[in-house]
């Protein structure tokens, strides 16, 4: 299996709006797909139930593909959707980020049935990276969007009470992007200061 790479297109990347694939020396093979449904791509996760190949496209919709790239499933478009990040939970399902919701979406992996909101809607200005903590508390960071609009803080829920975010981390200096939880229990995360500044400082 190559070493695949979503390059994003437009505000989101200015990149080449493709999911790309590289060999082990770091040379490039091309798009790993070639399917018209993959636009601008963002998330990118494997399941680790089917090996199915997650992917988030920027038209609105999640997609699986094979090892040969092919796309298997499809939620079709979801109007609102403007999918982000994107990993897979304890409890199996998909988990996207919605810019233009402000929040994340839970989809059980068959795409059987219509996504559903794991948070409020609107609850930060615009979600970036998340993940799942040890204790079972859900991180999110609300960074910065294309357009200048968001806040610099990492927020938490509580599994039993998600309605409302708990402060975490507020700082005028991070603009977190993606995140994740270490094995050791850690919040990873990611940051570009001033977001979109071509002089800006990128951090982890």
């Amino acid at each position: 299996m190559p070493l695949l790479v979503t390059s994003a297109a437009g505000a989101n990347g200015d990149g080449y709006g493709a999911l790309l694939a590289f060999d082990s020396d770091g040379k490039s093979l091309g798009a790993f797909s070639d399917d018209s449904r993959i636009v601008d791509p963002r998330g990118l996760a494997v399941d680790p139930s089917e090996g199915l190949l997650f992917l988030n496209s920027g038209n609105d919709r999640v997609l699986s593909l094979n090892s040969d790239g092919t796309v298997v499933r499809d939620t079709v478009q979801i109007k609102g959707l403007n999918p982000g990040g994107g990993i897979f939970g304890p409890d199996g399902r998909y988990y996207v980020g919605s810019r233009s919701r402000r929040t994340v979406m839970a989809f059980a992996p068959p795409f059987d049935s219509a996504g559903e909101y794991y948070l409020p809607a609107a609850v930060v200005p615009f979600p970036r990276g998340f993940g799942f903590g040890h204790d079972g508390r859900f991180f999110l960071s609300s960074g910065i969007g294309p357009s200048g609009v968001g806040d610099n803080a990492i927020v938490a829920f509580d599994p039993a009470e998600r309605i409302r975010p708990i402060p975490l981390v507020n700082d005028p200096e991070l603009s977190p992007l993606d995140l994740t939880v270490a094995p050791n229990g850690n919040i990873v995360v990611s940051s570009e200061h001033p977001f979109g500044a071509l002089d800006a400082v990128t951090t982890v």
